[in-house]
């Protein structure tokens, strides 16, 4: 099998979108974190569904990605839209109140 055919039967991956609420948590983080986080997120693109675990109500919509870095845990909250084939990255934060913000957000957001 050569090459070419492999990289055909890959599955496409999906396009990724960061809100504003995301884009802004991870600018002021320090690099190493920054690099990890984007290597956490970039990797969604390719099994979004895999990676996150599904949230109760009334965060069912999303999933959330874990990411441990210097014993602190991180999150990745995120909305699959298999319409427009794209992975929305919705919030990026530490663990600790990391759920209550989330709501917080989706609540102002409706």
């Amino acid at each position: 099998m050569s090459s070419q055919e492999v990289t055909n039967q890959l599955p496409s991956p999906y396009h990724l979108l960061l809100t504003r609420t995301a884009e802004k948590a991870q600018k002021n983080l320090d690099k190493p974190l920054r690099l990890k986080l984007k290597a956490a997120v970039e990797g969604l693109m390719f099994a979004p569904r895999q990676q996150g675990e599904q949230l109760k109500d009334p965060l069912s919509t999303l999933l959330a990605h874990h990411v441990k870095y210097q014993g602190i845990e991180w999150r990745i909250a995120y909305q699959i839209d298999e319409e427009a084939h794209r992975v929305v990255i919705v919030m990026i934060g530490p663990h600790e109140n990391f759920y209550k913000s989330l709501k917080r957000l989706i609540d102002a957001w409706f």
